[in-house]
Formats: structure tokens, C-alpha cells, sequence
């Protein structure tokens, strides 16, 4: 099992990043609205300013999907992310990681 931690800096795709997910056996997850640090620095924070060209890319949001799925799922849920919203190697285009999970309760079909 793995937790699965994607930060799309496009907030339109999640939906369709929720189909994919339905379509290859991920059984939930949960999206939540977030802000990233370019955006907070660039613009909230006056005295950084000047480092505004440095974070160009940054959204004014981004969403923050957790999903807990097998193993075997998550080369699966990388390329649909990737096929729904673009490739994560290009900047200011999200991030993803795993980390393995040692124990579940309350999810259904896991």
C-alpha cells in the first residue's frame, strides 16, 4: 500500500484526474484547495517582492489529491495524471510522491 500525494497547479483537471482514477481500480481519495509557496512569497509577503520573476509559474491555487492505493496502482495513477493534465517534468506543473503505509482501517476495497 502506498499513499499517493499529487499537487496539480491546474485545479480544472481534477476531475478528470478522478475519472482516471475510477477507471484504473483507485478506490478514493481525498482533494483539498492548496496554496504553494511561490504564490505566498511572491505576493503575500511584501519584503520578497523582487523575487516575483522567480516564481512565475506559481498558481493563485492549487489542489492537493491523497490517495491511499496498492502498489501496483501507482504507475498507473502518475501516467494519468500526466495524460489528463501534462507531463510533471515540465515546470510549475505539480508534483507527486508515495510513501508506503504500513496499516489501513475504514477504507473499503483497499
Amino acid at each position: 500500500m502506498e499513499l499517493f500525494v499529487c499537487v496539480l497547479n491546474e485545479p480544472s483537471a481534477v476531475e478528470d484526474v478522478m475519472a482516471g482514477f475510477l477507471e484504473i481500480g483507485v478506490a478514493g481519495s481525498t482533494i483539498i484547495d492548496s496554496r504553494g509557496m511561490g504564490k505566498i512569497i511572491s505576493q503575500d509577503i511584501p519584503i520578497f517582492g523582487g523575487f516575483k520573476n522567480l516564481f512565475e509559474g506559481a498558481r493563485e491555487a492549487n489542489v492537493t489529491i491523497f490517495s491511499v492505493m496498492a502498489s501496483s496502482l501507482v504507475e498507473e495513477a502518475i501516467r494519468v495524471v500526466e495524460e489528463v493534465h501534462k507531463s510533471l517534468d515540465e515546470p510549475s506543473s505539480g508534483i507527486v510522491f508515495t510513501l508506503p503505509v504500513g496499516r489501513v482501517k475504514g477504507i473499503g476495497g483497499v
